[in-house]
């Protein structure tokens, strides 16, 4: 029986509608339920494109958990520019309103005590982030996808100038950039090569990708992403200390998930990280050197060709060990 998507709206503490998807099995056989969380100038689509082959989402629900995958403040969905509410929004605002009302929903839905995190790049920053604005008894495990917490790697420091530069625009209409490029989403370009490696993802699903998941860039949200550093950490727009990778509230298991030719989140970074961590942690790295059937890039480690045989087994594997304990 293929198990459906429904959407709820919730309404944040700032009067935000966010929208919340739920994969729900016939029976739940696990004791805590699982939330997904995009990254940047991303939506929950990157768990669910609509092929079963390649949902993350529907896998998870498949194996019993209650699966929920929300999409944060301005993207298709929630609330944002495209509805008529601000054109600005922070780090702040998703650890402050949006995830608190997911957690809390999502906890008192399921009759839940914790929850198991799974987040792509933004969104495993974020699991991380979580645990020192908030409690990190809520959470039972953190899973991450090529994410890391520092970023003075990555490739897309070569464009931080530039963005700084059309930061008048307010936010960062990506999916204006991108759009041209959907008749060309198979091809082993420049620009596809930040998303994903091309030899390693579905055409079909590359030109998904494009189509339904590019969503904005606020420029509060750039510049407190852009910050992330073995300096720097993250600043608060609230004031007070920055959020860092060695902050001793960091206490959940996390199992973190990289690959070998990510332009965004680059390895070097998922390593320093791993070594500034004080939580339990392990990492496994995709990639030919290391084993795996191709070289991996930063989208298709979740939604790749292989990466429901290669990377999917160990991202659950660890999520189930933990929900028995």
């Amino acid at each position: 029986m293929k198990i459906q998507a429904e959407k709820t709206t919730l309404l944040t503490p700032d009067h935000w509608k966010i929208a919340l998807y739920s994969y729900i099995p016939e029976k739940v056989t696990r004791r805590y339920p699982v939330m997904l969380l995009h990254g940047i100038a991303s939506n929950h689509n990157v768990w669910d494109f609509g092929f079963e082959e390649s949902s993350f989402a529907r896998h998870l629900a498949a194996q019993g958990y209650a699966v929920y995958a929300l999409n944060l403040r301005g993207r298709t969905g929630s609330d944002g520019p495209h509805t008529g509410r601000s054109r600005q929004w922070s780090i702040d605002d998703y650890l402050l309103c949006d995830l608190p009302t997911v957690v809390t929903h999502v906890l008192e839905k399921e009759r839940a005590e914790k929850m198991h995190w799974v987040g792509h790049s933004m969104g495993g920053i974020l699991g991380f982030f979580y645990q020192i604005r908030h409690k990190a008894s809520n959470l039972q495990s953190l899973t991450t996808f090529a994410s890391a917490l520092n970023y003075t790697y990555s490739t897309l420091n070569h464009f931080r100038s530039f963005l700084d530069y059309i930061s008048a625009l307010q936010y960062y209409p990506i999916k204006t950039f991108y759009k041209p490029m959907i008749p060309f989403a198979s091809l082993n370009t420049f620009w596809n090569r930040f998303l994903w490696n091309p030899e390693n993802i579905d055409p079909k699903v590359a030109e998904r990708v494009l189509e339904m998941m590019v969503e904005p860039i606020a420029v509060n949200e750039w510049n407190q992403i852009k910050l992330i550093s073995a300096a720097e950490g993250m600043p608060r727009l609230s004031g007070g200390f920055p959020h860092r990778a060695d902050d001793r509230r960091i206490t959940v298991p996390t199992l973190m998930l990289a690959g070998d030719r990510d332009w965004l989140c680059a390895l070097d970074g998922v390593e320093w990280t791993m070594d500034e961590l004080s939580c339990e942690r392990k990492l496994i790295v995709f990639g030919k050197e290391y084993g795996s059937r191709s070289s991996y890039g930063h989208m298709d480690l979740v939604c790749g060709k292989n990466a429901p045989i290669e990377v999917w087994p160990k991202a659950t594997d660890w999520i189930q060990k933990r929900d028995s304990l």
